[in-house]
């Protein structure tokens, strides 16, 4: 079981997959952190045997830093059988609580996670091979948002039912946790310009037969989409199930500066939306005034 913080990349997803795949009676999962500003971290190795067994864990951390440039440690701990059935019950119990954020390698919302995950290295490592100021000042904001941030949403909203915004499938999964099928149900908080933020919004996942997968968001509410031009929504996801956004309207602040930012970042094919998951720091670029970073 491996945690799809910080530096779980896509290369990262790749060995697990392919670890799995030589090894059939391996069962891989990996934790979908549903707290920001916390990490999945621990490290801890139980072997039974027909008496007890023995418990390794502590902070033994299997990266070239970790093994090269760090202090790590493990503690050994001899389990009775008794203890070994404690032991086995508590873990049992833990991923029973935690069953729905326990995902195969091959889950959107991993893929989703892992792909964020790689971008935020990418800027840490380019960071590191610069020597001037800038870029250790970019590499300690890399890194903090690697550790403790929020991953965040840009999406373009289609012409739809008033009050209702479309998301795509990918989207719908790997940013929302919808699982199709299963009912769904989110909190919405929309952030006002001083960054306090309106009453909740609960709200059920809406598939329907289009293919359309689908969110009601009060700041749509009795709006008529624009001729010519669309919604932007920025959403920050701040836990399990809860989400902070804005809306911008064509004409109003921030929207010019957020809708260049995607159309200088990510091409997009005749008339489909974008719909992209980026770091703090990629927000903070295409809109610096976003009621999202006033907290």
């Amino acid at each position: 079981m491996v945690g799809l913080d910080a530096i779980t990349d896509t290369a990262a997803v790749t060995a697990l997959k392919t670890a799995k795949a030589a090894l059939p009676n391996a069962s891989v999962s990996l934790f979908y952190n549903p707290k920001g500003g916390v990490l999945f971290h621990p490290k801890t190795m139980f072997f039974k045997r027909h008496a007890g067994g023995q418990c390794l864990t502590g902070s033994g951390n299997l990266t070239l830093g970790g093994l090269r440039n760090n202090w790590e440690a493990f503690w050994k701990a001899d389990v009775s059988t008794a203890d070994a059935a404690v032991l086995e019950a508590q873990w049992a119990k833990w991923v029973a609580d935690h069953n729905d954020n326990l995902l195969p390698p091959e889950d959107p919302r991993v893929t989703a996670q892992a792909a964020l995950n790689a971008k935020t290295r990418a800027k840490i490592q380019k960071a590191v091979k610069e020597t001037d100021a800038e870029a250790l000042a970019a590499l300690e904001e890399g890194t903090a948002e690697a550790f403790s941030l929020n991953p965040f949403l840009i999406a373009e909203v289609p012409k739809n039912r008033p009050g209702q915004a479309d998301f795509g499938i990918d989207t719908y999964q790997g940013f929302f946790g919808v699982t199709i099928g299963k009912p769904r149900e989110v909190t919405f908080y929309q952030a006002r310009p001083d960054g306090s933020l309106a009453p909740p919004e609960h709200r059920h996942a809406v598939a329907v037969k289009s293919s359309n997968y689908r969110f009601e968001v009060e700041a749509l509410s009795g709006l008529q989409h624009p001729a010519h031009d669309h919604f932007i929504l920025v959403f920050e996801r701040i836990g399990k199930s809860e989400y902070r956004y804005v809306l911008l309207k064509p004409g109003e602040a921030g929207h010019g500066s957020v809708q260049k930012f995607l159309n200088d970042n990510y091409f997009v094919a005749g008339n489909s939306k974008r719909r992209v998951v980026v770091t703090q720091s990629d927000v903070r670029a295409a809109w610096a005034d976003n009621p999202l970073l006033l907290h």
